[in-house]
């Protein structure tokens, strides 16, 4: 469901009832946020659209505790309220509908599905036999990360860095054609994971890069980051961008976009044209989202959002923290020559740590 849609189904929404019983009446759902009124009060209050959809779409169970790492304030049992509502809306919607996407989400219930382990939970799981899982933070292995962890707002001004540092931003964000239109929302829980207080590595931001980070948009932004950052991952990760077989097969798969490329894009304008041109249905995948209102839009701020994962430790907001750890999904694949999922997790962690030595030039001993 993209965020329009959301938000049109949440205008149909009156009440919303927890589940101790208390009432919310819902008074407006505005561009940025939904006003709602507490059973017996009379002040009016709020929730950021924003992080309220990212609940929606990132997590399967919603309750308090799982909000409290997207939804600021202490409007979190409104928030889950609205939701579980929403969700009901949804499912009578499509039952009367005989919605077939229905169907597909319905049986996404076979057992293979449920015993099936994601390839980011494997790659946390190796990582924290290497270090030690008290070590790690990660939503995949069941530590959620939230804003009280690290600074992570979506507007790179809100981060003060100095005048080279914010340059650099002007010019990523009019290659990925923005608007430069953001709400200072927390980005804290989309980080893939947090290594914090580790006797070697320290605090660190942590990424398991999969398919859909390695697109023309970031590709534009590396150029940028090389200008601020030492190349730690810069050159891997442009030389992925540039593989034109692995941009057809897995990257635009990963956005289910179905017309090839033929040549890599010069540019991100240039494959944005090209996307307008092939004539692709927007979906969640390729939609315009705040700040990159165009078809494209969903991949130019993923590559902006990894952007400021990049450079979160050179705010003084984040003074504790060290340069950010990235792990290609693809590296992986190329040694072993095979799919993530199907290498053991003895030769993960041997990767691992020849990556933090040769890339990072990080000593670890291994376990």
């Amino acid at each position: 469901m993209t965020q329009r849609e959301f938000i049109s189904r949440l205008a149909k929404i009156k009440t919303a009832i927890s589940i101790s019983g208390k009432t919310y009446a819902i008074i407006h759902v505005g561009f940025d946020k939904i006003e709602f009124v507490r059973e017996h009060k009379i002040k009016s209050e709020y929730i950021s659209l924003t992080e309220l959809y990212n609940l929606f779409s990132n997590e399967n169970i919603i309750n308090t505790a799982i909000a409290r790492s997207y939804i600021s304030g202490r409007v979190q049992s409104p928030a889950v309220a609205i939701l579980n509502q929403l969700k009901n809306i949804s499912s009578l919607d499509n039952l009367i509908t005989g919605n077939a996407s229905n169907k597909k989400h319905l049986s996404k219930n076979k057992p293979e599905h449920i015993n099936k382990i994601k390839d980011e939970t494997k790659f946390f799981n190796a990582l924290s036999k290497i270090i030690g899982f008290e070590y790690i933070l990660s939503k995949s292995i069941g530590k959620p990360i939230n804003s009280t962890h690290i600074f992570l707002s979506n507007n790179y001004k809100d981060y003060s860095f100095n005048q080279e540092i914010n340059e650099s931003y002007y010019k990523i964000l009019n290659d990925l054609k923005s608007n430069h239109s953001f709400t200072s929302d927390s980005l804290s829980h989309h980080v893939d994971g947090l290594i914090i207080n580790h006797q070697i590595l320290k605090n660190r931001i942590i990424e398991f890069d999969e398919e859909q980070h390695f697109t023309p948009a970031r590709k534009d932004t590396l150029k940028h980051l090389s200008a601020i950052l030492p190349d730690q991952y810069f050159t891997t990760f442009n030389d992925i961008c540039n593989d034109i077989t692995y941009q057809n097969m897995y990257v635009l798969k990963k956005h289910r976009i179905n017309t090839k490329l033929e040549t890599i894009p010069t540019s991100f304008k240039e494959f944005t044209e090209w996307l307008k041109k092939s004539n692709e249905k927007s979906s969640g995948y390729i939609c315009d989202k705040n700040g990159f209102e165009f078809l494209g839009g969903r991949i130019a701020q993923r590559a902006y959002y990894d952007c400021l994962r990049d450079t979160a430790h050179l705010s003084e907001k984040n003074i504790e923290f060290e340069s950010p750890l990235r792990f290609a999904k693809k590296i992986f694949e190329d040694r072993e020559n095979t799919d993530f999922g199907l290498i053991p997790e003895e030769r993960l962690m041997e990767i691992i740590l020849e990556i933090l030595r040769n890339n990072y030039k990080i000593n670890v001993p291994g376990n």
